[in-house]
């Protein structure tokens, strides 16, 4: 006799808990972190004219310096538009802006509308600003006034530029 209530209150405590457990994965509990995609967002004007999102493929902070996989870096992922794109900032020492200490890298690919692709080119009126936030998981590079290898109907003379790149990084590789 005493069983059939021990065995009831038994259940009911296995059900109370088992329910718990899962009502906090049902949208009655806290909201799981998301980590913000990797993309960028690029923007280019002036003698060419490009609006592309892309994938981000690395972020990486190193110590700072002048040698391969030093300070900061972001690498976005080729695609039919973009060949190559990276934003190194060599001498990063932590988050805020670095203007004119940074380098950029941006290769258009051959294809409709860029007929021979082309590369963006640094030169002595060029100027370009880097912003790198939350723990280098954000960042912008605004740059004015670089040269375009080719102009966007294939042309040779190619022209001035100027635009951003926007990124969001999902993680940060840290070098030793």
């Amino acid at each position: 006799m005493h069983r059939t209530p021990l065995a009831f209150a038994l259940a009911i405590v296995l059900c109370a808990t088992g329910c718990a457990s899962r009502s906090g994965t049902r949208g009655g509990g806290p909201a799981p972190t998301q980590t913000p995609s990797p993309m960028a967002h690029v923007e280019v004007h002036g003698a060419i004219n490009l609006v592309h999102d892309a994938a981000v493929k690395t972020c990486y902070v190193g110590k700072p310096g002048k040698t391969l996989l030093n300070g900061y870096s972001v690498t976005l992922q080729s695609d039919p538009l973009i060949e190559a794109a990276e934003v190194l900032v060599p001498g990063f020492t932590g988050e805020g802006s670095y203007k004119d200490s940074a380098e950029l890298t941006l290769n258009v690919a051959q294809g409709p509308g860029f007929p021979h692709g082309t590369t963006l080119e640094e030169r002595s009126e060029s100027s370009l600003t880097v912003t790198i936030a939350a723990g280098g998981k954000i960042g912008r590079a605004v740059f004015q006034n670089y040269h375009t290898l080719y102009g966007r109907n294939g042309d040779e003379k190619g022209g001035m530029v100027s635009g951003s790149i926007e990124w969001t990084c999902a993680q940060v590789e840290r070098g030793q």
